[in-house]
Formats: C-alpha cells, structure tokens, sequence
C-alpha cells in the first residue's frame, strides 16, 4: 500500500467511527463516503429497491448520475441522479440518500473542478434475482420443492426472444411452467420427440401464452379471472377438486419468488385459442360427436396414419398432410339405416366398411378457402370423391360441411353432417350370389381379413371384427374362378369358413376331414372353385399345401398341366394352417409340381388328389423340404396306345443338366424326337431305338417341348427342363 494510500484508508477508519451521529438523520442500506479525489467505496453491489446514502467527510464535491465529466456523453443510466455539491466535515455532510429500483449499472462521478480526471468515479450495480436467475437456479437443484421444469425453461430461454426478453427484464410477469411430465404428455400428443417439438412453426406464440402481466402468487388468483399474457390472449383461471387451474391445467406448485415476478408450475402445457389443435386424429378424439368415427378409425388402423408429422419432424415418413370429413354419430347411425343393416356394427362389419370410412379422408390439407365447385379428390382409398362449392354451402358429393376448418398440425378436419354416398356393389351374377360364411368360434374376432377374388379380382376384404360370426355376398359369373386369401396380422388361425353356392350347396368347408387334419388344422383359405362349373375335359385335382413354420411365407407351388402353367397356388403367408386349390386339367397326362420362390423351403409339404381321393402326390413329411415332382398321370390324351408299351415313356432325371434319359420306349421300337423351345424353334433332333441317353449341351437352361414319333405312327409330348 502507498503512503499516501495508507492515510486515505487510515482517514476513511476514523472518519467512519465518527458516522454513527449521523445514521439517523442519513440512514440508509449502504453509505457511499468521499473525501478529495476518491469515493469509498468505488463499486458497490446493491439489490433493487436499496438505498445508497452519499457522505462528504472532506472537500467540496457533487454526485453527477447524469453526464460523464471525461467526455461529456450521458452514462445511461437506468435512471439518472444527481446530488448537489456540499462541503464536507469531520462529522460527515448528509449529501442525500438514493434508493436503486431499476436494475442495471449506475455510473457516476463528481463534476467539480479536475476531480473526475483526478479519479473521483465510481459505480452502484443493482443486481437483480430474477426469474432467469432462478430457473438457472432451479436446474442447478437449488429448488428442492421445484419440480422438473428443464424442458419447458429451455424452451423458453432459446426458442422464444419476448419470453427470455421477459425473464431477465425489469417489468413483472407471472410465469406458468409445464413441468417434465406435461412436456412428455405433448410429445406423445404431437407424435413429435423433445427435438422435434422446437420445430412447431407458432412454438413461440404458445410459450408466450404461458406469461402472465404482472404479479400473481397464488394468493391473488381467484376462479373466473382472465389474466394478460405475454401473446396477447387471455388465459382464464379455474377451479376443480384438485384446487386451482390456469386454462384447464393443474396448478402443482406455487411461489417461487424474483424480483421480477414469480413461477408457478402447471401439470399440462397450455396453448392460445389460435393454435392448431395436435393432429387430426385428437380432433376426432375430443369431439363428443364423433364417438363412431373415432371407433372406426382406430378399428381400421387409421389412427396411426392420422398423428403423423410429416412436415415438423423430417426425419422419418409418416403420411399426411390430411384432410378429414368427419361424419357425426347420428350421420353413422342414418347411413347404416338407409342402406338396409341391422345396426352400425352389421355396417362396421360389411367388407365395404373400410373403404366407405377411407373415403372420407385425402392425403391433402384443404381449408375451406382452397375448395371449389367440381374439385376432385382422390381419397385414402384411391377413389375420386367430388366437392361442391355454391353460395357459401360446401359438399363432398352428398354430405354437408358443418364445421369447417378444425385445424391441426398435420391438416384439417371438416365435419359432415352425411357419411360420404357410397354404391355399394351388386351381389348377383350370371350364376347367382355366393355366400362366405365366416366363423371364431371364441367369439373374440378374426385377427385377419379374408381376400375374395373373382377371377384374380379382389372384390371383398371381409373379417369378422368381434363376436362369433359374420357373412359375405358377392356375385359369380358362368366360368368365374374365386379364390381366397386369409391374411392375418398375427400367426394362427382365429376360425374357420364355408363357401356356399346360390342353390345353398357347401362348395368347401374348412373344417370338414378333407379339408384339415390334426396336425395342421383347418384350411386358411382355397384356390380355384369354379362357378357353373362344366366337366373338364380331363379332370379336376386337388393340391393341398402344408407348413410347420407359418405357412408357405412368399413360396409358391407351379403346377404345369403338360408345358402350360395351370395354375399357382400360394405365394402369401396363410399362417401354418393347410391351403387348399383346386386345378383344372385340359392334358392331364404329364403334370409337374415345382415348388418356387420363398425363404423357409425346408419348411414346406404338399399333397395332391385326384377327384376320387386318390392320393396322386404325397410330399408331406415333417421337416423334410418338399420336392419338385414331374410328369404325374392323371389322365391320358396322348395318341400312344397303352397296351403298345409307351405309358411310361419319360425323361430322367427331369430337370436334367448336361445330358438326359429318354425312357420307356421299347428295346426295338424306333422313334425320331424333336425338342423345340415353347415359341416353337427347333433346337435338337434325335432318331433312335429303344432306351437312349441325349447330349443336352447345346441346350441353355430352360423349359422345352419335346415329341416323339414312333415308325408305327404313334405320337406322344413330354415336357423337358434344363438346368
């Protein structure tokens, strides 16, 4: 310390000791003092609303908060104050006392003579707790009786200018303050994560929303009040059993005191009028007048689709934007009544259901200012749905809009005051209407949907949702082929079914014996019933498939009636149980079974019969991967007589690679055989007798016709393979 320091400090000492007359007549929270050319102390740290008393213990001096005597610029002060200059005494001259509202830094000096530039400055900050200082506080686990509020203080401070404007400023505001589990209740509202969240395009404005004008603690706030926010809307305070609300959200926690205003927390996250709603599916949720709607659409697995944030959250599809005509109950109710049904579940259950109810849905978000007159939209479904737009009144084809433009986040539902007209399809054919009969006999549903299709056309998704049994009509023309897939969600099979003709005859049933058996159970569904069907000219089989691993997965078995393909049966999971088809043969003497395509092969059987029952082809054998089989008699059209000893002429092996057996023919029969591609191109010729080994080099893989003629005039088709 310098000489002249130490009698400054020494002076300061004794002339403090002298104060204490003069506390009563200058009291204040803290004392400045000066004396020539210095102020003791310099800097003082000070909270808002203290005061400063200024004592002049030597010399002459002012206290000049207005203008800085070194450069004649204003300090800016928060507030400007001056003292007027006094002569100081032993005894210490009351200059005068300040009280410091406003936070920030005070700087001040005095303006007499060269005291400023002889170092006579000083500062007063007032430092303010503020609500920033105690949310900082609050994270760091100062607040033992806070609860988490991380997420939503955060979000504040980094995603919102006006809010942290606010919470570090000088006004007072109230600040209600989702805690962490009110902020995962929105994620899992919004569909969204805590990142993605930040990117809801009026995030700002809802976080506004949550900034009360002024100070409330929880003593001031009443039922019924309407409080300011920071948005600009009123947020209205309420009362239930579980005590005070703020716009419907619990209030949790309460006081937490700055100087600046006070915190409480809430246990939901509030949001302005103006905001969307979450997504298109809570719309629906929350109307008390969609309760069917909503049903349905959860029923048909739709809901998922309906929360989706495809534009919010860029990191992964979801589909949508949407636009959704939302059917009231009592327009449910009507539409099932107009259109002959029991009641509305004898309507949820029809197979037309789920594409009467994605009807009302587009994959577009239209408010009510983007439709017009003859507009088009193509529905969930694939359907072309038309709007109508004329003195004000809006229509989708025959059903009213209500209640337009329900905003949400991920579109915008209109509600309707019809379900959207559907032409529901005529049940009758040429050769009357077929009946599905389905059953669960535990009552609880199918966990699956059965696929009706005519002649390779899908006419019909039918299911039974709940209870124990439903039906399904559709039209059969002369010479349709109908086939049915059962596609399930799970494995295992929930029932089983009938197939019934217009004259009331069972054309199949899956649980009959010849249908099921103990070790795989009923049928999952059946291939190739014919309706009006005439006699074939050869005859008809039947080829049953068998799995002990969840059906055939996306494996497939060909069946070849001479070089054509008659027909495939699978190529879809059917869930472990037997699959059954019925194949029609025109040949009928050279019938081949290759088994195609799929990932668990090992897994695979197949039987197949003739129409008598005869078993023509038993590949079932548990965990032994069944085997292509070839050139299977079922009925001969081949001009070779059998009593001339060429029934079993064939090529072995087949498929072959590299060379080929021709067999069966005679040891002195002669022949000539030419084997052609199926466009018809020649590509080997061979003559011999009896029993003789070819050289299939020349040969690129592939399926090839060959046929032999015998000298007596005899001629006979085999189907070749080369691998």
């Amino acid at each position: 310390m310098t000489r002249t320091g130490y009698f400054h400090t020494l002076f300061l000492a004794l002339t403090l000791c002298s104060l204490a007359g003069l506390h009563a007549q200058c009291e204040a929270d803290h004392t400045i003092v000066m004396a020539d050319y210095y102020f003791a102390p310099a800097e003082l740290t000070i909270l808002p609303g203290e005061t400063v008393a200024f004592i002049n213990v030597q010399g002459t001096h002012d206290i000049n908060g207005i203008t800085n005597t070194l450069t004649g610029e204003p300090w800016n002060n928060p507030a400007e104050f001056y003292l007027q200059q006094t002569e100081g005494t032993e005894e210490g001259t009351c200059m005068g006392v300040v009280t410091f509202d406003i936070p920030g830094v005070y700087n001040f000096d005095s303006s007499i003579g060269f005291q400023a530039q002889l170092g006579m400055v000083g500062s007063i900050t007032v430092d303010a707790f503020t609500i920033l200082d105690l949310l900082n506080e609050a994270w760091a686990g100062n607040f033992a009786d806070m609860p988490d509020v991380f997420a939503s203080f955060w979000a504040m401070q980094y995603n919102c200018p006006n809010c942290l404007a606010v919470m570090e400023g000088l006004e007072h505001y109230t600040v209600f303050l989702p805690d962490a589990d009110a902020i995962s209740a929105l994620q899992d509202l919004m569909n969204l994560n805590q990142f993605d969240m930040l990117n809801i395009p009026d995030l700002a404005d809802i976080l506004e929303y949550h900034f009360i004008e002024n100070t409330y603690l929880a003593a001031d706030l009443e039922p019924g009040m309407v409080l300011p926010t920071l948005n600009g809307e009123g947020a209205v305070v309420g009362e239930n059993a579980d005590g005070l609300t703020i716009d419907g959200a619990n209030i949790i926690a309460t006081d937490f005191v700055a100087d600046n205003g006070v915190v409480h927390v809430i246990d939901y996250g509030m949001a302005p009028s103006t905001s969307p709603e979450a997504t298109v599916y809570q719309i629906v949720v929350d109307s008390p007048d969609h309760t069917l709607f909503e049903q349905e659409i959860d029923a048909n697995l739709l809901n998922d689709d309906l929360i989706g944030q495809p534009v919010i959250n860029d990191n992964e599809y979801a589909p949508g934007h949407f636009t959704v005509f939302a059917p009231t109950d009592d327009a449910i109710f009507a539409f099932a009544e107009e259109n002959g049904f029991d009641d509305v579940n004898d309507l949820f259950d029809s197979p037309y259901w789920d594409e009467i109810l994605r009807r009302h849905i587009i994959e577009t978000p239209l408010t009510s200012d983007q439709l017009f007159n003859n507009q088009p939209l193509t529905s969930y479904g694939g359907e072309t749905v038309v709007m109508s737009v004329s003195d004000g009144t809006i229509s989708v084809e025959n059903a009213t809009v209500t209640v337009p433009n329900l905003l949400a986040y991920n579109g915008v539902v209109h509600v309707v005051n019809q379900v959207i007209d559907y032409e529901f399809p005529n049940p009758v054919g040429t050769c009357g209407t077929w009946i599905l009969n389905m059953n669960a006999p535990n009552g609880e549903g199918w966990s699956g949907v059965m696929q009706v299709l005519v002649d390779n056309v899908l006419v019909g998704e039918p299911t039974v949702l709940d209870g124990f049994s439903n039906s399904f009509a559709f039209a059969v023309n002369e010479g349709s082929v109908v086939d049915m897939n059962y596609i399930s969600m799970y494995s295992g099979w929930p029932g089983n079914f009938e197939v019934v003709d217009a004259e009331g005859t069972v054309l199949f049933d899956s649980d009959s014996p010849a249908n099921s058996s103990f070790q795989y159970g009923s049928a999952a569904g059946v291939y190739g019933l014919k309706a009006c069907a005439e006699e074939a000219e050869c005859s008809r089989i039947k080829v049953t498939l068998y799995s002990d691993f969840g059906g055939w997965d996306l494996g497939s078995l060909f069946v070849y009636d001479g070089l054509i393909l008659a027909d495939v049966i699978g190529g879809y999971w059917f869930n472990g149980d037997a699959l059954v088809g019925y194949v029609d043969l025109d040949e009928g003497s050279d019938v081949s079974f290759e088994v195609n395509g799929g990932y668990y092969s090992q897994y695979y059987s197949y039987r197949v019969e003739d129409e008598n029952g005869d078993v023509l082809v038993d590949q079932v054998e548990q965990y032994v991967p069944a085997e292509n089989v070839y050139d299977v008699v079922v009925c001969a059209t081949s001009s070779v007589d059998d009593a001339a000893g060429f029934s079993d002429i064939r090529f072995a092996p087949n498929p072959a690679e590299g060379s080929v057996q021709l067999t069966g023919l005679g040891a002195d029969t002669r022949w000539t055989l030419t084997v052609r591609t199926l466009l018809g191109q020649e590509v080997l010729s061979e003559r011999g007798v009896g029993r003789k080994t070819l050289n299939l080099e020349a040969l690129s893989a592939g399926t090839y016709q060959g046929q032999i003629q015998t000298d007596g005039g005899a001629t006979f088709s085999l189907r070749l393979v080369v691998r």
